[in-house]
Formats: C-alpha cells, structure tokens, sequence
C-alpha cells in the first residue's frame, strides 16, 4: 500500500510555549533553537523499539508520547509494520516548553513523510494529541499545533482540530528563563479553580482579544499591556521559586511582558529583537545563586517552520 522510499527519515520538532499569557489552553509559538530530533526507521517487523538520548522516556510503547500518536497515526492510515524511534531530546520533560508536543508532532510528521501518506501538518495534529494526552491527561493543542505548524496558533477546537494562526512581529524575540526545578504538567492542572468569576473571565478574554491584535498590529504597547494573566498564573506561580522576583527584573530591563510558558517552571519574556537581555540574565542568574537554584536561558525568535524533515537515508 505504501511506497517507502527510504528506510529512514529524520525531523526536527521545535519546542513552544503554550497559553502565552491569557491563551490558556488556546494560544502557543514555536522557538528555535529547542527540540527533538527524531529518527524513524522502518522494521520488518510490527514492533516499536524506542530509543532515547539525552532525557529518560518511557521505553513502553503504549507509555512513550511519540509511539501512541505514532500507533494512531499508522491505525488512520492502515499500516501495520513496526518503527525503531530514536528521540534525540536537547530539553528536559517538565520544562514547561511542550516536550511531549515535540516528540508526538515529531513523531507522526516523520511517519506521513516516510511512509509518503501525504497527509497536511493540520491533519497530522489529531494523532499527535492523542500522544499528547498521555503526558498531560487533557487534550490540549496550544503546544501541539505550534509544534506542527510553526508561529504563533489559535485553537479554537482539538476534536475536531480548528485553528488560525496569528501574524506577529518579525523583531519578536523571546526569552525564556528556565529555573532547575521540574513541574508536571497533570499536576499544574490540578491546582487550577474548575470555575472562575465572571469579571476574571471578562478581563481574561479582553486580554486574550489585545494580545492578538497587538501581534497582528505590531503594537508592542498593545502587547505589552495584554500579556495578562488572571487565571493560571496567580496558582501556578506558587510552584516556581522567585516568580515575582523575575517578573519585576524582566519589566525593569525592558520586557514588554513576561507570564509562565505552558505550567512552567519555564517563563517567557519578549523583548524587540535590539534589545540585548544579557545584563538582565546575570541579574537573574544572582538571583538564582542565593536561592541555591540552577537557571539557564534560551533567547529565540519565532520558529515559523514547525515540523521540518532534516535528512533521509536509504
């Protein structure tokens, strides 16, 4: 049924950050410089052999992120054959910068183009949430979608996947402060309110409603004055050490604003792509010092392309 070129494929899934401020559940980007590289090769057999490099992953099929959405995938399409899966990870699990979006988007996308099903990144999405799922419990898409598709995404529905993207700025950049400690994204949900009041909610969707046309407008004060978030972020930041401390640095130094990065510990901060940030990472990194915690750091601009083939082999 399917011509497989090749015996082996090789993609790169970049890393996002999800609910960007007010988009809970809804709004993500994709970075650069962050992500899985996956390697598929084709079995003559029906098995899913995983190896991982640099993080540890669960080795059980039906427990690895990649491998579920890799089984969906192949279940869609009718191909039954087996895959060794290398997953080449250069960020932690639990970072808050979308690790299993990155190995279940990298997943399905090296399958459609190896098995060449010709299937669009939208339709990819699908099978890649029900990876997804596994880590988080919740069929969320805001990392997913911009892991698949690049920039920032809108989604408006997971079953089925709706979304738009979003025009930004191209002298967006971004950078998220990544404090050593690890938070699980099941667990971040758990602390959220199942009910908010209304006024929340207003202030919520007028934030959401700025931030976007700030995007597309280039208005970085419009931005800036709309990265607010009233819903997760007042519980979430409990979790990460010196919230407060960073945010107020950030502003200082120049951020048009800076919120958690999906349910953290990671944060993100923009800036305009002229503006040097690194006074404000050793400031950070102090701070961190006397608290007797490791931080890195990771300055990005937008990843427009999402998913990418890197190389194939014979």
């Amino acid at each position: 049924m399917f011509n497989i070129k090749d015996r082996s494929i090789t993609v790169f899934a970049p890393a996002s950050v999800a609910n960007v401020g007010p988009g809970f559940d809804i709004l993500g980007f994709a970075i650069n410089g962050l992500g899985d590289t996956i390697t598929l090769t084709h079995r003559d057999d029906e098995q899913y052999v995983i190896e991982s490099v640099g993080a540890d992953l669960p080795l059980e099929p039906a427990n690895n992120v990649a491998t579920v959405a890799l089984r969906s995938f192949c279940d869609h399409v009718g191909h039954s054959g087996g895959f060794d899966i290398r997953i080449e990870k250069n960020f932690e699990p639990g970072s808050g910068l979308g690790s299993s979006a990155s190995s279940a988007a990298g997943a399905v996308y090296a399958a459609n183009e190896l098995l060449q099903a010709g299937l669009s990144k939208e339709a990819l999405v699908t099978f890649a949430l029900d990876g997804e799922e596994v880590a988080s419990k919740n069929r969320h898409a805001d990392n997913i979608a911009p892991c698949m598709l690049g920039g920032f995404v809108g989604v408006t529905s997971c079953d089925p996947f709706k979304a738009f993207s979003v025009p930004y700025p191209n002298d967006l950049k971004v950078l998220v402060i990544f404090p050593d400690v690890v938070i699980k994204t099941a667990e971040a949900r758990q602390i959220l309110p199942q009910t908010i009041d209304l006024g929340t909610g207003i202030n919520q969707a007028a934030n959401m409603a700025g931030l976007v046309t700030g995007l597309i407008r280039n208005d970085y004060a419009l931005i800036s004055d709309s990265l607010q978030d009233e819903f997760a972020e007042p519980f979430r930041k409990k979790l990460i050490p010196l919230y407060d401390e960073v945010k107020a640095k950030a502003l200082a130094k120049g951020s048009m604003g800076i919120s958690i990065s999906g349910s953290g510990p990671a944060m993100f901060s923009f800036f305009r792509a002229s503006t040097d940030t690194s006074e404000l990472q050793q400031e950070l990194k102090a701070l961190y010092k006397q608290a007797n915690i490791g931080v890195v750091f990771h300055e990005s601009g937008i990843n427009h392309k999402g998913a990418e083939l890197l190389n194939d082999k014979l």
